[in-house]
């Protein structure tokens, strides 16, 4: 069996595709590794820490904290998201965040 040999034809268009391709790549890592985070940059989330009692729910607990205007559904949403919760059942004594949201308009 025979050793396949490739041959360079074009110099110039060999540096001028692997240069591209160099490019393309650079390009593409540029964008996964510096994605902008303006919403962090700008922007810092508050928590208020809450500590769980008997005969609480997210329910109330949302509606209490919730700002003006703010759909209750969204706050569950946002508590069982910041506090890496797959339902929405809650226990005597456990400690949640809870988002704190500025009421300016």
């Amino acid at each position: 069996m025979k050793d396949k040999k490739y041959v360079i034809v074009n110099g110039k268009r060999f540096f001028a595709f692997i240069t591209f391709i160099f490019l393309i790549f650079s390009f593409i890592l540029t964008l996964v590794f510096n994605v902008s985070k303006a919403h962090g940059s700008i922007y810092s989330q508050e928590y208020k820490i809450y500590h769980v009692v008997t005969g609480d729910s997210l329910w109330d607990i949302s509606l209490k904290y919730m700002p003006e205007g703010y759909d209750v559904r969204k706050m569950i949403y946002e508590i069982k998201k910041i506090n890496d919760m797959d339902t929405s059942e809650i226990f005597h004594g456990d400690i949640i965040k809870i988002p704190v949201y500025d009421n300016l308009k």
